[in-house]
């Protein structure tokens, strides 16, 4: 009987040493809004290192580096979109120009100009869309998770999703 009461005790303690736990981690893990690359908790813009912390735990996986990485092709690909969107428009300008003034130099410039930053543009538009959709990827894991603690009715667990 003393064993049984024992034991009884030591569950006890166990179940509230793991419920305040996993309180602590429901608290700390809210979910978080990715807009662009840039992340949101709370209303609240994180840091790139804040945000790269919010992913380091992960199922059991560290993928902060992953987040690193996405946000990083996301910027790519806008940098190469609007630059390739800028030089495009800039060459066509030129090339314009130079048929109407009849300038041979300024055509080809132009003409190279206005290929470069179109096929820019044209690989600017698929980087972004395969980085943020691993960003979103990132997001949906992040914002779905099982959270156990305590209620006034004793334990509680939720899904949230």
């Amino acid at each position: 009987m003393k064993r049984s009461i024992l034991l009884l005790f030591l569950v006890f303690i166990g179940i509230n040493a793991m419920t305040q736990e996993f309180s602590a981690n429901a608290i700390y893990k809210k979910p978080i809004d990715i807009r662009g690359s840039k992340v949101y908790m709370d209303g609240h813009k994180l840091d790139k290192n804040s945000a790269a912390a919010c992913f380091s735990s992960l199922d059991g996986i560290d993928r902060s580096m992953d987040y690193l990485k996405y946000r990083k092709g996301y910027k790519t690909g806008l940098g190469l979109t609007i630059g390739g969107a800028g030089l495009a428009a800039v060459g066509l300008y030129t090339t314009v120009a130079a048929i109407y003034e009849l300038s041979d130099a300024f055509y080809y410039v132009g003409i190279a100009s206005f290929v470069t930053g179109t096929f820019s543009f044209i690989a600017g538009i698929p980087t972004i869309c395969v980085y943020k959709t691993r960003l979103n990827r990132l997001e949906k894991k992040y914002n779905t998770s099982l959270q156990i603690g305590t209620s006034s009715n004793g334990l509680a667990m939720a899904i949230s999703f």
